[in-house]
C-alpha cells in the first residue's frame, strides 16, 4: 500500500478506538438510567421506561463489537473483517441517524408519555400496588407528585422515601423543600434525550468519515494485493 493508504489504515484504526469507548459510554449511560428510573414497569398502562435505556446498551454493545471489526480489519489489512465492517458500520449509521431523527420528531409526544407515567404511579400509589411512589421519590430524590404538600393538604403520612430511605422516618426538615417527582423525572428524561440526540449526531458523523476510510482502505488492500 502507498503512504496515504497507511495514514488511513492508522486513522481507522485511532476511530474505532474511539468507537470502543463510546460504546462502553453508551452501556454506561443506559446501566445508570435503568437504575435511576426503578421499576415502573409493573403497570399495564404505563410504558416501559426501561426501553429506551435497554435499547442504549444493545446499542453500545453493538458498536463495540463493530469496532472490534474494525480494528481487525484495519491493522491485519483484512478484506474480510474490513467489510464486514464498513456493511455493519452502514447499518449502524443508518439506524442511529433514524433514532435521532425519532428523539427529534417525538420528543413532545414522548416526554407526555412520561408525563403520563409519573402521573400513574400517583394515582396507583397504594398498598395493593406496592407503594411505586417510594422506589421514583428514593430515586430521583423527590417528594409526592408536585411537593410533600400533596400528602399533607389531603390528610396523608408522607412516607419514610421521602427522606431518601425505608426504614428511619421522615422529618419534615428534610421532605417540606423536596422538589415534586414529576418535575424531577421529567428532567432527567429531558437531559438524556438531549444527550443522545445531540451526541447520536456527533457519533454519527464520526461513523460516516469511519465508513469512508474503511472503504478507501478496502479498495487500497485490494489493488495492493491485484499489483502483486
Amino acid at each position: 500500500m502507498n503512504c496515504m493508504a497507511h495514514i488511513v489504515k492508522y486513522i481507522l484504526y485511532i476511530f474505532n478506538l474511539i468507537f470502543v469507548l463510546c460504546g462502553i459510554l453508551l452501556i454506561v449511560l443506559g446501566s445508570i438510567m435503568i437504575n435511576n428510573v426503578g421499576d415502573l414497569s409493573d403497570f399495564s398502562d404505563v410504558i416501559n421506561t426501561d426501553l429506551i435505556p435497554i435499547l442504549i446498551i444493545i446499542l453500545g454493545c453493538i458498536i463495540f463489537i463493530i469496532a472490534f471489526f474494525g480494528c481487525c480489519g484495519a491493522i491485519r489489512e483484512s478484506v474480510c473483517c474490513t467489510s464486514i465492517y464498513a456493511i455493519f458500520m452502514f447499518i449502524v449509521f443508518c439506524l442511529q441517524i433514524a433514532l435521532v431523527v425519532w428523539m427529534f420528531v417525538k420528543y413532545k409526544e414522548f416526554m407526555n408519555s412520561m408525563e403520563k407515567v409519573v402521573n400513574t404511579v400517583w394515582e396507583k400509589n397504594d398498598q395493593a400496588n406496592g407503594y411505586p411512589m417510594d422506589a421514583l421519590q428514593i430515586s430521583f430524590k423527590c417528594c409526592g407528585l408536585t411537593g410533600s404538600i400533596d400528602y399533607t393538604s389531603n390528610n396523608l403520612q408522607v412516607p419514610n422515601s421521602c427522606c431518601g430511605t425505608l426504614d428511619n422516618a421522615c422529618e419534615a426538615s428534610v421532605y417540606e423543600f423536596k422538589p415534586g417527582c414529576r418535575k424531577e423525572f421529567l428532567n432527567f428524561w429531558s437531559s438524556n434525550v438531549n444527550i443522545i440526540r445531540y451526541a447520536g449526531i456527533g457519533v454519527a458523523l464520526v461513523e460516516l468519515v469511519a465508513l469512508t476510510f474503511a472503504c478507501c482502505l478496502m479498495s487500497s488492500i485490494r489493488k495492493s494485493r491485484h499489483s502483486m
